[in-house]
């Protein structure tokens, strides 16, 4: 009887052994080389919850408008030698097979239209040259480009954000009370109070709650500005602020 008592055991040990052995192979599998902490696969996980917040948040930019198309295209534009009459730019930079119709240039800018394969405008837009890069007026929104620094920043009355290659998404919503910041851990609503240290998490929030979401880095200072992120939300331009001062506009970072 002792005999078959430390047979199942000797049986439950090996067991127990060869299920953690293959589970810690399937955890090593699904992990990039190179990333033995699983920190690359973090991102990339926080970068898909900023992308899908960015399509439901901003509708009026999808599917051509996101901030990355938009650095291509104003790269490629600045780049174009200034033509008098109406032309046809195929394969424009930025929005792929699509053709972009541009228009002489005027002092409010240069009209543009995007057009679908047939022709038909898609959407419509006005080009301005920025010291910096480039500005597109898209119906009550605006991109600001800054080239130098790969950032884009969009404005619009009720919300905006702000992109860049290094530093990822920030994105505010005039019904934001609080900054949210996004991570791997899930997402985070700091105190109102500058005093207070208190904050909780719930990694379930960041698709019902449109606020502001932060990407890996700090200060977003393109352009040579020195403002941080977080103080960017309180400044004059940000939601619920009017557009009509262009002077107020053009002194705040990207």
């Amino acid at each position: 009887m002792d005999d078959w008592v430390l047979i199942v055991v000797l049986m439950v040990i090996v067991g127990t052994a060869n299920y953690l052995y293959v589970q810690a192979r399937k955890a090593k599998k699904s992990k990039p080389p190179g990333d033995p902490l699983g920190l690359v696969a973090g991102r990339n996980a926080g970068n898909k919850r900023q992308e899908a917040l960015f399509v439901s948040t901003f509708p009026e930019l999808q599917p051509h408008f996101h901030p990355e198309k938009i650095l291509q295209f104003v790269n490629a534009w600045r780049a174009r030698a200034v033509q008098p009459g109406t032309i046809e730019w195929n394969n424009a930079p930025g929005f792929g097979s699509s053709r972009v119709r541009l228009m002489p240039k005027s002092e409010k800018g240069q009209p543009a239209e995007l057009l679908d394969a047939a022709g038909a405008a898609i959407s419509s837009f006005i080009l301005q040259d920025h010291a910096e890069g480039g500005v597109i007026r898209l119906g009550s929104g605006k991109f600001t480009v800054n080239l130098r620094d790969a950032a884009v920043r969009y404005w619009h009355p009720q919300r905006e954000f702000k992109w860049s290659k290094a530093k990822g998404w920030r994105m505010i919503n005039s019904l934001a009370d609080r900054p949210i910041e996004s991570n791997d851990r899930g997402t985070s609503f700091s105190s109102d109070s500058p005093s207070s240290s208190s904050s909780w998490s719930s990694s379930s929030s960041t698709a019902r709650t449109a606020g502001a979401v932060v990407g890996a880095g700090g200060a977003f200072d393109g352009g040579g500005a020195s403002d941080s992120w977080d103080a960017a939300s309180t400044s004059g331009e940000s939601s619920g602020s009017s557009e009509s001062s262009e002077s107020t506009e053009s002194r705040t970072s990207y």
